[in-house]
């Protein structure tokens, strides 16, 4: 019986596990039958909560689960019916019980307390404080969904990050086994996107409609944040791999190739940007220097001699980058709203639903959101919330220069992404970019270099 649990618990935090999730993941999404993957994601990390003494095994069913549910099925509606409502409930009760059984059979590595000595636990703490007191002033339009949201944020954000530092002992096998996982997350996204454009995207005259570019989780622009923050992993193996070093680095230029696709112009800034800094880091840094110098020249000239012959067929695909060119699409008026928020209740902000309307998407209750971290905070969560958000960026920062080395460096890029992505866009709002930032802090801070 013992042999026979080894061997399963061998198998969940092994290679093969997050693999098999990502082909279970890739079915249901293609093929809109997410009950067979969620009954796949069940099964197997009720046995993981049960026998495995940490939350290693739970990386990879926690940052895919969401990528199961397609455009096809959350169109139908079918998610909001009773049944699928009630069934929903029930698997989070289950979920939650199985929780509570892990920590009281695994107690003996698990350390809620150890939290308070986090270094980034008034960070997270203060932020955690100032979501609660959104709009603690503003009576006139303060709702039941301020509480509400506030605390989804800090689920997503900080509860997380407080789960895995309790019960998750962080060596080099464990952040390698992570940036695994990201690894063939991003993989995933790409493949998902490289699909949707093959079967179900919609061309006009040979170009693409960013409107319809949906993938039921999220959409072109959440398709192009989750892309961007994990390009940088790509770079990191094309450093650090001693064999095929060259085929890390080449494809990376597959998942940037659907960041262009999506149409999201604040993804192909920030993708752009990351793709020059990773190329440089690769010049410079690493195991396969000579190589990847030599590949990221030939990819330079190759890219300036297709763009120069193809450039009538890529301007046909990509019209919608040349038509909206530098137009603001709506931010400036998102900004001045966010801003006259903030001048209108300056402590406390006017909370997250003292909005001037709400965004129709998968989650229909999340409120409308500005596009850009510092005035959501400064709007939303006043001077109380801006201030909590730069101590957090300021214990983040002061985290990274003090665990200085490669694999860091490749971990702080991911996370500079959705940051820089979040100052156009709500990544870090939309509840599940957030869960790969905390847990990848909590791999930072927890391992030892």
């Amino acid at each position: 019986m013992s042999d026979i649990k080894n061997k399963i618990v061998s198998f969940l935090e092994g290679k093969y596990y997050p693999a098999l999730l990502l082909v279970v993941t890739l079915i249901a999404h293609t093929f809109s039958i997410e009950l067979f993957a969620v009954a796949v994601f069940f099964l197997t990390a009720g046995f993981g909560l049960i026998l495995c003494k940490d939350l290693k095994f739970f990386i990879s069913p926690f940052l895919m689960f969401i990528f199961i549910f397609s455009e096809k099925s959350v169109a139908s509606g079918m998610y909001y019916e009773t049944p699928y409502l009630i069934a929903m409930v029930c698997c989070a009760v289950l979920l939650i019980g199985l929780f509570v059984a892990h920590f009281i059979i695994h107690k003996e590595h698990v350390s809620f307390k150890s939290f308070l000595k986090s270094k980034l636990f008034w960070g997270y703490a203060l932020l955690s404080a100032s979501f609660l007191l959104n709009g603690a002033l503003n009576f006139d339009e303060y709702t039941l969904g301020n509480i509400v949201y506030a605390l989804i944020l800090i689920a997503s954000i900080t509860l997380i990050f407080v789960i895995f530092y309790a019960n998750l002992s962080v060596d080099r096998t464990v952040k390698e086994h992570t940036l695994y996982v990201l690894y063939l997350l991003s993989w995933l996204v790409t493949l998902e996107m490289l699909i949707f454009l093959f079967t179900d995207a919609v061309y006009v005259n040979g170009s693409i409609v960013k409107e319809y570019i949906k993938l039921g989780w999220g959409l072109w622009n959440n398709i192009g944040g989750m892309l961007i923050l994990l390009l940088p992993i790509h770079f990191y193996y094309a450093c650090t791999k001693k064999r095929f070093s060259y085929l890390y680095y080449l494809g990376a230029l597959i998942p940037f190739l659907a960041i262009v696709m999506t149409l999201s112009r604040s993804s192909l800034l920030v993708g752009a940007f990351m793709m020059a800094v990773c190329a440089l880091i690769c010049c410079f840094k690493g195991q396969n220097k000579r190589s990847n110098l030599i590949i990221t020249g030939a990819l330079l000239l190759a890219a300036i001699v297709g763009v120069i012959v193809l450039w009538d067929k890529i301007s046909t695909v990509l019209l919608d980058y040349l038509n909206r060119g530098l137009d603001d699409n709506g931010r400036f008026e998102m900004y001045l709203h966010g801003l006259e928020n903030y001048s209108k209740n300056p402590l406390f902000g006017g909370g997250f639903y003292s909005s001037y309307e709400l965004e129709t998407q998968f989650i229909i209750f999340l409120p409308f959101r500005y596009h850009n971290t510092i005035i959501q905070m400064m709007g939303t969560c006043g001077i109380v919330g801006l201030a909590s958000y730069l101590w957090h960026r300021y214990e983040t920062f002061k985290l990274f220069s003090e665990k200085r080395s490669l694999v860091n460096l490749f971990i702080g890029l991911c996370i500079i992404s959705m940051l820089l992505g979040s100052l156009l866009d709500n990544h870090i709002f939309n509840i599940y970019p957030a869960f790969v930032y905390s847990l990848l802090l909590v791999v930072v801070e927890k391992s030892k270099e």
